[in-house]
């Protein structure tokens, strides 16, 4: 069982892969399973029976390491979602939050907003996060249907093929992002949205 690490009100900050102690300075170096690496004074940490960590109320660290500190962020939990149409609020652990908005011509949607909003905290917390979307979206080879000819009859097939798309799309979304894994949380995040907008045509016709 893969260890976690803990922030001080009990939010999960990632998966430990390595603790290591200094035997010079008694700092303690977590090496997380997305390869960032924190390193904290002898007293931040506290460790249960199950050999997990917590960070210690008032610690003066962490202090990030290695080639991955300024994604380091992105290990952050969860924290809170406040749906409030057209927008998505989502509140992080680490205590910063992400909001992204539907446009105009897109009816709200809860479970979409949130994806973005995670896809946009991958991507940095920046508003160029979409267009890392539409490129991952060209690389799935999974296009946006042109607009449907009216009066079409929906096609019950693509409905049950579509809907079974999206839902394998949105457990792989899932996978990636619990496992911090930004480039395939992003490639299947496009790969859902791309399922959604056809049955979204498909219920327009």
């Amino acid at each position: 069982m893969t260890n976690k690490l803990y922030d001080s009100k009990g939010q999960l900050i990632g998966y430990i892969r390595t603790v290591e102690k200094n035997q010079h300075d008694d700092l303690m170096k977590v090496i997380l399973s997305t390869g960032h690496e924190l390193v904290f004074g002898p007293c931040d940490l506290t460790s249960d029976r199950d050999g997990n960590w917590r960070i210690r109320s008032g610690a003066l660290y962490p202090r990030c390491e290695g080639k991955k500190t300024d994604s380091a962020t992105n290990t952050a939990a969860i924290k809170d979602v406040i749906f409030a149409p057209p927008a998505t609020i989502v509140y992080w652990s680490d205590g910063s939050k992400t909001v992204v908005k539907c446009s105009e011509k897109d009816v709200f949607d809860p479970e979409k907003g949130l994806a973005m909003a995670i896809a946009k905290r991958c991507g940095g917390n920046k508003g160029s996060y979409y267009k890392e979307i539409q490129n991952w979206v060209e690389k799935s080879g999974k296009k946006y249907p042109g607009k449907p000819a009216a009066g079409k009859a929906v096609d019950l097939d693509v409905l049950k093929k579509y809907s079974s798309e999206a839902n394998k799309d949105f457990e792989k979304f899932l996978s990636a992002a619990a496992s911090n894994n930004q480039s395939g949380a992003l490639l299947h995040l496009t790969a859902l949205v791309a399922d959604l907008k056809i049955l979204e045509n498909e219920f327009n016709k």
